[in-house]
Order: structure tokens, then sequence, then C-alpha cells
């Protein structure tokens, strides 16, 4: 079961872009419009979203595995994984996508002066942002159900 640093240093960074989507939404909706601005966070989103990806991959591929077979031992616990954890890779892979499609839009979109490409931003935020609670909610279920299972024996 993962127990170290190495398993929410990506929660960390997913963390951090849900923070910096709100603050772009703020700034967004507030009219305080700045290309410049907002184009640095959309870029800042991109990175942290990524870092994310990236630093989970060790806790999926060494680590998980085991929990895994833990959790789909019980049928108490086996839900989190067939459902919770397909759900989330789902999510987490569209938030992957919105975070690269967010700082494209404001690279390539005057956002100051254009009512629709802000629009759209406003609404591929608020999507990272829900997507993002949605996997953090995911991930206390299965991290919960793994120590269950743990707690039962099974495997």
């Amino acid at each position: 079961m993962s127990v170290g640093l190495e398993a929410g240093v990506h929660v960390f960074f997913a963390l951090l872009s849900m923070i910096s989507a709100g603050v772009a939404i703020g700034l967004l909706i507030s009219n305080k419009l700045d290309n410049s601005k907002i184009r640095k966070i959309a870029l800042l989103i991109a990175i942290l979203v990524w870092l994310s990806w990236f630093t989970v991959i060790p806790v999926y591929t060494q680590e998980y595995g085991v929990d895994k077979g833990k959790i789909k031992s019980y049928p108490e616990t086996v839900a989190a994984h067939a459902i919770g954890m397909e759900t989330k890779e789902h999510i987490f892979y569209t938030g992957l996508i919105l975070a690269t499609i967010i700082p494209i839009i404001t690279y390539t979109t005057d956002i100051a002066n254009d009512k629709n490409a802000r629009k759209l931003l406003i609404s591929l935020l608020a999507l990272l942002v829900l997507g993002g609670i949605v996997l953090d909610a995911l991930g206390a279920w299965i991290s919960i159900a793994a120590k269950i299972a743990w707690s039962m024996g099974g495997g």
C-alpha cells in the first residue's frame, strides 16, 4: 500500500492546478483582464497537471498493483477499483487534455476582448476544477478501500 510521500506528490500538483484555475476564473469573471497574466496562469495550470500525471506513474506502476489485488479480494471493496479507479482514469486523462487545451486557447485568442473565447475558457477551467474535486473523492474512496481490504487480510 502506498504510504510514502510519493503517493501524495501528484495530489499536491493537482491541488495547485485547481487553485490556479480558480484564480484564473476569478480574473476572467472580475473583468480585470490581462492577456499576459491569463496566459501565464494557463501555462502554469498545464505544467502542474502534467507534473501531477508524471509524478503518479511510480505509484500506479509499482505500488497500486498490490493494493488492487487486495481491493479486488473482497466484495465490500471491489467497487472501489471496478468503478472508482476506472472512472478516475478517464477523468484524469480528460483533465490532462483540458489542461493542455487551456493555454492553447489563451495564446491563440484575445481573451480580454473576445467574449466567446472567455466563456469557453471559464467553462474549461470550471470543468478542470470539478474534475479535480471528483478525482480527489475517488482517490479517497480507493485509498479507504485499500485500507479496509488490508485490514480484512485479503489478497
